[in-house]
């Protein structure tokens, strides 16, 4: 967990107060306790991080840290990072204070993410990868050797199955049952759902199984020659190496929103694309699965209200 090593390296060597170690500490066993993923927990290191670094800058001791003081922090973000990045790290921020006040270890002292607002982000249509690119993507692998049709199916999967890269990660060759046509996936939260898969995907699944994974020692899905799990970063850099082959933006989060598109485009059911993705709500499965202005434009004249008077 490096996020995690490096938040407590600075804890050692940034001015921040003396209760920040025990503070830390605190939500990190909380974290734990809620059986929190890595993923997860590198994630509020991280953000913790950067808000560590400015309390330095500023010599903030952290009892004393005020919500006009987060609020000098986010105005000086704007600008710099994305504004989705300034709000993730306002959460995680109210997640920690809250989480201490609510162990009474803030003891009593107000808490600075009270009243602190999330900034307004522009909804922005987000690019997609089309499936004729995607195509084009899949056609450069080398099928005939290991790696090549590992990736195939990993790709495939990935498209098919809108998996994250966490849980692409995650997949146990025990997860995949082919004669029902399903993969059980580990999702956010230790959350385990079904996701179906299509007969191109099985079929290429079952290939790989028998004719590449079958000798293999381990029980990840997708592994090495040795049988090694493939890391986060081995999995981000098979997306990404595979788009430039053929001059593509590749990445697991990319293709698992295009594909999401793609689903309802074709007329999918966005209930069940909800379910599908192991999403909570169908407001999250939208930030997704948005439509593009033309689909926008051609589902409506089909459906418009004058279209049918007879005027």
């Amino acid at each position: 967990m490096n996020q995690l090593k490096n938040l407590y390296n600075q804890v050692d060597n940034f001015y921040m107060g003396k209760n920040w170690r025990t503070y830390l500490d605190t939500f990190l066993f909380g974290c734990r306790v809620r059986r929190l993923t890595e993923a997860t927990i590198n994630v509020y290191a991280e953000r913790l991080g950067h808000l560590a670094r400015y309390l330095d800058i500023q010599h903030i001791d952290i009892d004393n840290l005020t919500k006009r003081d987060l609020q000098g922090y986010v105005l000086a973000l704007l600008g710099k990072v994305s504004d989705e990045t300034v709000n993730g790290r306002i959460r995680a921020y109210r997640r920690f204070f809250n989480y201490l006040e609510e162990e009474g270890v803030w003891d009593g002292k107000p808490n600075p993410t009270k009243g602190l607002k999330m900034v307004k982000c522009e909804r922005k249509v987000k690019e997609i990868v089309t499936p004729t690119e995607y195509e084009l993507a899949l056609s450069c692998l080398n099928r005939r050797s290991f790696e090549g049709y590992r990736n195939f199916a990993l790709l495939l999967l990935a498209w098919d199955g809108m998996l994250r890269r966490a849980e692409i990660a995650g997949l146990a060759t025990e997860h995949v049952d082919l004669k029902a046509g399903l993969v059980r996936v580990l999702g956010k939260g230790r959350k385990w759902r079904e996701v179906p898969m299509g007969a191109k995907v099985v079929k290429v699944l079952h290939y790989y199984l028998t004719r590449f994974r079958a000798e293999l020692g381990g029980d990840k899905l997708f592994c090495t020659k040795t049988g090694e799990p493939l890391s986060y970063r081995h999995i981000h850099q098979i997306f990404e190496r595979t788009g430039l082959r053929c001059g593509i933006k590749l990445a697991p989060h990319l293709i698992r929103h295009s594909a999401a598109t793609h689903y309802l485009r074709l007329g999918g059911s966005p209930a069940i694309l909800s379910r599908i993705m192991g999403h909570t709500s169908l407001a999250v499965t939208s930030v997704y699965a948005h439509l593009m202005p033309n689909d926008l434009v051609n589902s409506y004249e089909l459906y418009s209200p004058a279209n049918s008077l007879r005027v």
